[in-house]
């Protein structure tokens, strides 16, 4: 079985985050390989986002070719965008300070401003804010009183099973709050370690939280967990570990994985790490990792979400799926009627009566769709 075969990566995909975190002869042959594979101006979103950080790799190697320019195009272009998008985000932090509301900064920009250590190496999407569950009406008023629109329905109550709200500005540029930080919406409890163990990077004069590089690894895996493999997920691991390598609590690592299913997209991660950048893992650790053994709800989770078609009765399952990893109690347990009121929750119905209805017209509606297809 090949690489491509075990990450699911295409080989341009491997080329190319090969090229741009590789500083060896192998890093300059995947180079060559991507280049004349590739039309560099006609590339999908997720190598797009790579080119910065294969600007800097090429740069500090002293490589010379004719796509150099067009790539430090890019990391310029980032470069700039993302200091307009770390302005946009000051004053939403100063406010939350101000108001005493504790915040922790997520994902695109946490990760370029403390991992990355250059504001031109990783493109931000969305600016994503994570705050405690208590204070998210709180939060919601300030963030509409600087201006910002929330484009769904302003709830009045935060419910159980809500996670996030997100936001426009004037400018149409993109804010998520959240109160949950996985998007399965893990129950409050389960997040106080991440609160608590939270480290400080600086954005100007502001002090700001974000996750430990532990926490972060973890995340980066819940993450994956809804889809296949990523490029620029593993390149955020792989530099996560680079800058941070004595700072990882492995053995927490594996205990958190397996406390919050997620051993099976660490097994993948690790492999894909290992196997396409022989990223540096202590050989105990990676022998423990390798052996970690996969729960029957992580395996059919993950059976579920990969198939190519899903029936009625996969989807529903894998909602419950969803719904236990947010309520399941210290048994690992969890009840029918809250998943009926979880299935209310996200199909915005108004009556738990309604569910059942609601759940048999899908059904019916999916078989006509296959019946045409």
């Amino acid at each position: 079985m090949n690489k491509q075969e075990k990450s699911g990566l295409s080989h341009e995909k491997i080329w190319l985050l090969q090229a741009a975190l590789l500083s060896d002869k192998t890093g300059l042959n995947s180079w060559q390989q991507w280049r004349e594979t590739v039309d560099i101006e006609n590339i999908d979103t997720e190598s797009y986002r790579l080119l910065p950080l294969l600007y800097r790799n090429l740069s500090a190697q002293e490589v010379i070719d004719v796509h150099i320019a067009r790539l430090k195009g890019v990391y310029r272009r980032t470069w700039v965008e993302n200091q307009v998008l770390f302005q946009v985000i000051t004053p939403i932090l100063k406010s939350f300070q101000d108001k005493g509301i504790k915040s922790l900064l997520l994902k695109d920009a946490a990760l370029n401003l403390h991992y990355y250590c250059d504001n031109g190496l990783r493109m931000i999407s969305n600016l994503e804010l994570l705050i405690q569950p208590s204070d998210a009406l709180i939060g919601i008023n300030l963030l509409q009183n600087l201006g910002w629109q929330v484009t769904g329905k302003v709830p009045q109550e935060i419910l159980p099973f809500s996670q996030a709200i997100g936001f426009k500005n004037s400018s149409n540029q993109s804010f998520i709050l959240r109160w949950h930080l996985f998007a399965d919406g893990f129950a409050e409890k389960a997040e106080h370690d991440f609160w608590k163990n939270t480290i400080i990077t600086q954005l100007g004069e502001l002090s700001i939280h974000i996750l430990n590089p532990t926490d972060q690894l973890l995340y980066i895996c819940g993450a994956l967990k809804n889809q296949v493999i990523s490029s620029n997920r593993l390149a955020d691991a792989a530099i996560i570990i680079n800058t941070s390598e004595n700072q990882i609590d492995w053995k927490q690592l594996i205990i958190k994985a397996q406390e919050y299913r997620l051993v099976l997209v660490l097994k993948n991660m690790i492999t894909a790490l290992q196997e396409i950048l022989n990223i540096s893992i202590p050989s105990s650790i990676l022998t423990e990792i390798m052996n970690l053994s996969i729960s029957r709800f992580e395996d059919r989770e993950y059976q579920i979400m990969t198939q190519e078609n899903n029936s009625v009765l996969d989807r529903l399952n894998l909602r419950y799926y969803q719904y236990a990893r947010m309520v399941s109690d210290e048994n690992g347990k969890s009840n029918f009627l809250g998943f009926t009121q979880y299935l209310q929750y996200l199909w915005g119905l108004e009556n738990l009566w309604q569910v059942p209805y609601h759940a048999t017209i899908k059904g019916i509606k999916r078989l006509v769709e296959k019946a045409e297809s």
